[in-house]
This record gives structure tokens, sequence and C-alpha cells, in this order.
């Protein structure tokens, strides 16, 4: 059995680097709603976010909800849509997401963010 030990440790640090990772800094943008690669229609006043392509994870992770963090603020949101541009490290905001932590004229923020 020692030898599956380190086996398993590298699965889970593998599994652990795959989910979203609060002390690293993610890149955020935002975009205008509508329908979701999730499947359901949203609009830009509704918190909702689209996921980097290996995040989202064939649709995996629709519907779960996040928390965001920039600056002092924080705000609960959606997976509701697939970034097929984003970065492994960056997300797409709703507009109602990204105004509760910035100004849309920053466009570009730097947050973390985790799974709730």
């Amino acid at each position: 059995m020692r030898f599956f030990q380190p086996a398993s440790f590298f699965m889970a640090l593998f599994a652990s680097a795959m989910a979203a990772t609060t002390g690293v800094l993610q890149r955020a943008t935002w975009y205008y709603a509508g329908l979701g690669a999730c499947g359901r229609w949203n609009t830009n006043n509704d918190h909702v976010v689209a996921l980097p392509p290996l995040e989202y994870a064939g649709g995996t992770r629709c519907g779960r909800k996040v928390r965001l963090h920039y600056q002092g603020k924080s705000v609960d949101a959606t997976v509701a849509d697939l970034c097929p541009t984003c970065a492994w490290n960056g997300l797409d905001l709703s507009i109602a997401t990204f105004q509760t932590l910035a100004n849309l004229d920053d466009g570009l923020i730097q947050m973390n963010w985790e799974y709730i």
C-alpha cells in the first residue's frame, strides 16, 4: 500500500490545483449576459459568472455559487456561462457582478474567488 500513497498525494494535489485558488489573484473582466452555456437566459442585472474552459469542466460547475473578493468588497454569483477566451486564471463577470466590485471603466481587475 505504501506504493500508492505518493500517487494519491499527487492526484489530490492535481485536483486541488484545478479548483479555484483564493491565494492567487485571478483576472476578471465583464461581459454582456445573455443565453449562457449552462442553458439559461441571464440579464446584465443577474449576478452570474463565466468560467474558463478548464474550470467550466464541460458544464459540471453550472449553477455552483462563487464568492468574489476585490479591495475589501465581496459579491456572490452563480456559474452560468463559459468564457472560451478566458485564460486559466480568468473569469468573466456580468455587469451587475463587476459593478459591485469595481467601475466598468476599469475593465479588468485582479481579484480572488472561491466556491461556496
